[in-house]
């Protein structure tokens, strides 16, 4: 066999193979993520991403105190990451519906409407991804006439631990995840 044919061949080998990759890498990706990837770098939005290095360093933060430590590792076991993108309404620019926007991307039957909440002139939405029984993903949506943001926790959620994670981090809107605690606890006691 000619050696430029089977150079040739390899090539093509490779490039199927490479191929195949960025395929199922791209699949693999939540429509969050591709949310996260639309938006981050433009002007007025903030992208925050908290990647499980940063869970051992909180972990490693909490040694002082064992009681915290114990309770901040059992709300990070199973986390893969946090992401955080916040939009700015722009004083004298146009306004886009962030919200709307995001939903819009997301594949119709992918989430599940966990809890809606609406307090004066701020809307939020608190979705899941579930597969077999297991929460792999919980999105916070919320919307004001002065901002709108998107948080998304990844991994293997235990929905006991994201107000116990929410008190912790100390990252802001991080505590609207408290209020679905609170609701679930209001729902048990029968008010």
């Amino acid at each position: 066999m000619n050696i430029h044919l089977k150079i040739t061949r390899m090539k093509t080998v490779i490039l199927m193979a490479l191929s195949a990759i960025i395929i199922a890498t791209a699949a693999a990706q939540s429509p969050a993520d591709k949310v996260f990837d639309k938006y981050s770098g433009l002007d007025g939005f903030t992208t925050v991403y908290v990647s499980s290095a940063m869970f051992d360093l909180f972990r490693q933060m909490q040694e002082e105190n064992p009681d915290l430590k114990d309770e901040m590792d059992e709300a990070i076991s199973g986390l893969n990451a946090i992401k955080i993108l916040t939009y700015e309404v722009p004083e004298n620019g146009q306004n886009i519906d962030f919200v709307g926007e995001v939903l819009k991307d997301f594949p119709k039957g992918k989430y599940t409407e966990l809890m809606v909440l609406k307090e004066k002139d701020t809307d939020m939405k608190f979705l899941i991804d579930e597969v077999d029984g297991r929460i792999q993903e919980l999105l916070l949506l919320s919307k004001s006439p002065d901002e709108s943001f998107l948080i998304t926790i990844q991994g293997d959620i235990d929905m006991k631990n994201i107000a116990k994670l929410s008190k912790g981090m100390a990252i802001e809107g991080m505590e609207n995840f408290e209020k679905i605690h609170e609701e679930k606890k209001k729902q048990e006691s029968g008010n």
